[in-house]
């Protein structure tokens, strides 16, 4: 049972069993003022104590909480998280999150700092082709998986068509657009369509946003 100070309001526990014997009187060893215990009373201060220091709690939690809640805030404006989703735990963690949440993480970009390593062009039937080749991300952090566009020119150098592919298209598994574009990591692409005919050119470009 904790029990105070009339005089100095200091708190300290005393057991019940020994207030018993000592028929209710305490001595309080900071004032040394001698009183008598009302144990009704007691119980009622010890549990109005015990209110004050649950609200007390659950405030810090809720300054916690919203201390955490602005520290992610000022993690996702300023895109600092995709410089620590280069880590694969970190990133499979946060993923895992954002599926629990029914969400997807957005990531920033796609920038400049991308390039085409190689492009191959092969003539399929019906007068189709296909594009294969690697692209990779330069910058120092995981961003979005870019569109690719296509230009088809004729003979004379002319662009004829402006084709555009999303991740979904052009990567192997379409589900790993939702992964992002790793960093220094070239990644596989390959473009096959019914509208990228057979041309005399091609370039093939990463669009990036402003």
């Amino acid at each position: 049972m904790e029990i105070t100070c009339p005089r100095c309001e200091s708190t300290f526990s005393v057991e019940a069993k020994a207030l018993q014997q000592h028929h209710y009187q305490v001595k309080c060893g900071i004032c040394q003022h001698v009183f008598q215990v009302n144990p009704d009373d007691e119980t009622s201060a010890a549990g109005a104590h015990l209110g004050q220091r649950l609200g007390r709690y659950l405030l810090l939690l809720i300054i916690f909480l919203l201390i955490l809640a602005l520290i992610g805030q000022i993690l996702w404006s300023t895109g600092v998280y995709s410089y620590a989703a280069n880590s694969a735990p970190i990133r499979r963690v946060m993923i895992q999150s954002a599926n629990t949440l029914g969400t997807q993480i957005s990531w920033p970009g796609p920038n400049r700092e991308m390039r085409i390593v190689d492009s191959h062009v092969t003539a399929l039937d019906n007068h189709l082709a296909e594009i294969t080749g690697k692209m990779e991300n330069l910058a120092g952090h995981v961003q979005a998986y870019p569109v690719i566009q296509v230009t088809l020119s004729n003979v004379y150098g002319t662009p004829i068509a402006h084709l555009q592919f999303t991740p979904k298209e052009y990567l192997a598994k379409p589900e790993e657009s939702i992964s992002g574009f790793l960093s220094h990591t070239p990644v596989q692409f390959s473009i096959k369509s019914p509208k990228l005919i057979a041309a005399a050119g091609y370039q093939v470009t990463l669009l990036s946003q402003p």
